[in-house]
This record gives C-alpha cells, structure tokens and sequence, in this order.
C-alpha cells in the first residue's frame, strides 16, 4: 500500500504506473515549430550592436530573400548603408520598412533624418511632423530634427522654439548644443553661454558642452574661465584636440611658449593636416625667435590652407621681421586676396611696399586699410608715417589729430603714443620752417616797395 500513496504539494495522492507513463510521454514530445518572419531578430541585433556589419548585412539579405517584408532586417540595412554614406539607398530601406509597418515612429524618423541629410529639409520637416503625429507619447529627437531642418532654411523663430521643446523633454545634451549654436549665430551670447550651462548641469562629462563653452568665453576674452572648461574637457578625453588647441593658444599668449609647444605636439599626433596647428606652432616658434623653423611651419599650414587669410599674413610678419619685404608682399598679397575685408593684411602690405620704397602703392594699402578700420591706432600711425614721406603734412595732421583723440579715451601701446609724439614734433618743425620761408620774401617786397615810396622819400 505505501507504494500506491506519494505525497505531492503536501497532499497525499494514489501513485499510478498509468499516470507514470501518461507523463512521461507528454515530456517527450516537442513543442511545434512555428515559423516566424522576425525569429533572428536578436541575432541582427546582436551583430549591428558589435559593429559586426559584414556578418549582419549577410544574415540580412538572407532574411529579405526568405520573406517579402522583414520591418526590422530593413531598417538595420538602412543604419548601416548610412554609415557608409550611401544615403539614397539608406531611405529606400526605410522606406521598405515603413511599407511594411507605417504606424512604427522610428521608421518614419529614421525617413525624416536621412532627407535631412539629403538636403531636402522642406520634406524633412513633414517627414517629421508625420512621425509627431503618430508618436504616442511626446520624443525629444523629433523636434530636435525639427529644430535642426527648420535652422537649416533660416527660419531660426522656429528653429529655436522646437529646440527648447526638446530640452523640455530630455538631458540629452544634443538639443541643448544645437540651441547654444544658435544662440551664436545670432551673436546671443548670454542666452548661449545659458544653454551650454544647462548642458553641462544635464552631462558634467560632456566634452563637446565644455569645450564649445570655453571658445565662447574666449570669444568675449574671459581666458581664465575658458582655461577652466578646456580643463574640464581634458580631465575626462587628454587626448580630445578641440580642447587642447585652444586651451595652447592661451598658454602661448601669456608666453608660455614650450608648454604650449609640448600641446601642440599631443595634438598633432591626431590632426597632422591642420593648417590652425601648424599656423600656431609656426607662430609659437616666431615667439622663440626661431624664425627659419616659423617660416617652414607656416609655410606648411599655407599649403594645407592656401585661401587662408591667418597664414598669409603670419608669413608676411615674419620675413618683415627678417628683413625680407619682397617675400613678405608675396603671401601678403594672397592674404588681402582672402579676406578683402579684413585690414590687417592691408596694412601690412603697405608696411612691406614702404620697405620696398613703393611710396605710392603703401599710401594705396594704407588708405584701403583706414577705410576698413579708420579708428585702429596701428593703422592710423603708418598711415600718418608714409603720408609724411609722400610729402602731405596736411592729411598727416589731420590722421594724427584722429590718433590723439583716439588715445585721450583708450590706452594705446607705448610705441604708438611715442611715434605719434615724434611725428607731430616733425610737422610742427617743418611748419614752422614753411612759414618762415614763405614770410622772407614777402618782407623783402615790403621794404622794396618802401624804399619807391615817393612819400617816404
């Protein structure tokens, strides 16, 4: 009898060999195989995950050949035909997959980000604005993809409101960049630096919010601040370029030429082609009075950059400084080239054409760069210093009565201030002389003419 009794979830129950063997049959058999379209999703997903692209892209198109429409092998075809800058074949992948199921929103995005690639940002906008509608809850990417289309056809009104709704919905510091970007572009520097600031408060390590904080602070010349957020940068990527160049332009402006030399040379295992690096070191260089290293180092960053302005120009200061005009007239000339609108090439052209005794050609680049900038102390000095050798005191005086109201209200460099004193010392002196010279003769005929008076006689 005990053998017929089992207890069983503390209950006491007959123990059967039919039951048994009922039991043991239903373990063996399997579970049906039911054939599903999606099954090797995970394994997709795994691949694409690992950045194993070339065993995904194959299990892809086998599961394209199997069925008519597979959603989810489509739209990783779509990413990774992205990724390798087939754009077009990209949105025909998503297109396939949002045939197949219209009512998923990241179909409808991933449309809407590969036309905003594209540049048809109009349609974009309408891809986007479809995928708001049929999202179910509110999605931050969305009008951040709104905001970026909508700033790309310069409609900024709306651009930065789709922006400050995305960074309602998420920390992501992205909508927050793109907000900040935009802030500058309109030259909005304190609702910028806002921006950055709550981007940083969202994602403390975010390289890209620190660094593009401490190239706003070195814009409106705030260095101490701008040194501490490329600090920052450096403390979490010592290797990130954006953050050591600018953070090496400091240092090579309070003369701390070999620490920023030791940067320069980090930054240049990353970004060998820079013509901004190799114009930097050049001038680093030219700091150290290593002038021949300076000329090859700028001569290089001219050549990775020939329509730069900042190379050109760097190169003319330094064969001025060696006491090469012609060659410095050369790159210079090429700089005002570049940017007709900036005077500093101007008037070192007129500095260089001076040396090279093309009195004329120097007051023709002078009076260029006075147009441009007419209240520069730099400039105004030279343009007085050659109008004098070109024999026009008058317009002299005039440039340095400018240069002396100038320097009543705003400090200027010694050497202008005693340049302009020497200057206007030498016209007054030939003034003087002028006046004495024109009066002798007039005296003469006086008493010439006394001398015939017949009442006098």
């Amino acid at each position: 009898m005990a053998n017929d009794v089992a207890l069983s979830n503390g209950r006491l129950q007959e123990n059967t060999p039919a039951i048994h063997q009922r039991a043991r049959s239903n373990r063996d058999k399997k579970a049906p195989e039911i054939p599903s379209v999606e099954s090797r999703n995970w394994l997709l997903h795994r691949h694409y995950t690992r950045h194993e692209y070339g065993a995904c892209k194959l299990l892809i198109e086998q599961e394209l050949t199997k069925s008519d429409g597979h959603e989810y092998a489509s739209y990783l075809k779509g990413l990774i035909l992205r990724k390798e800058g087939k754009i077009q074949d990209s949105l025909d992948c998503f297109q396939t997959a949002y045939n197949v199921n219209p009512t998923n929103v990241n179909n409808v995005k991933q449309i809407a980000k590969s036309l905003f690639i594209m540049g048809s940002h109009k349609r974009a906008i309408d891809a986007y604005t479809e995928a708001e509608k049929i999202s179910n809850l509110p999605d931050w990417e969305i009008y951040h993809g709104l905001g970026e289309a909508y700033a790309k056809l310069n409609l900024f009104q709306d651009g930065k409101k789709h922006f400050k709704r995305a960074t309602e919905l998420t920390k992501n510091e992205l909508p927050h960049l793109a907000l900040a970007r935009l802030y500058l572009s309109e030259d909005m520097i304190p609702e910028a630096r806002n921006a950055y600031t709550a981007a940083l408060s969202g994602n403390p390590e975010s390289i890209d919010a620190a660094t593009e904080l401490g190239l706003l602070y070195l814009r409106i010349g705030d260095a101490q601040r701008a040194f501490q957020q490329f600090g920052a940068a450096l403390a979490h990527s010592p290797n990130c370029v954006k953050a050591l160049l600018p953070m090496a332009y400091i240092m090579q402006n309070h003369r701390e030429h070999d620490v920023a030399l030791s940067k320069y040379k980090v930054a240049a295992q990353t970004i060998p082609e820079s013509s901004a690096l190799w114009n930097n070191i050049g001038m680093c260089l030219y700091g150290k009075q290593k002038y021949v290293a300076a000329i090859s180092s700028l001569k290089r960053a001219h050549y990775l950059s020939p329509m730069s302005c900042v190379p050109s120009c760097n190169l003319g200061i330094v064969f001025l400084t060696t006491g090469q005009p012609a060659s410095a007239a050369v790159y210079l000339c090429a700089a005002v080239s570049a940017e007709l609108k900036n005077p500093t090439p101007y008037l070192l052209l007129g500095l260089a054409l001076k040396r090279l005794d093309d009195l004329e050609g120097s007051e023709k680049s002078l009076t260029k760069a006075h147009a441009l900038s007419p209240q520069d102390p730099l400039i105004l000095i030279n343009y007085a210093v050659v109008l004098d050798a070109r024999g026009k005191q008058a317009n002299a005086v005039e440039i340095l009565t400018a240069l002396n109201d100038i320097m009543a209200v705003v400090d200027v460099d010694t050497q202008i201030s005693q340049m302009a004193k020497r200057l206007s010392r030498k016209l007054q002196r030939e003034k003087m002389d002028l006046n004495v010279a024109q009066d002798s003769p007039r005296a003469t005929e006086e008493v010439e003419k006394r001398e015939l008076d017949a009442d006098e006689v």
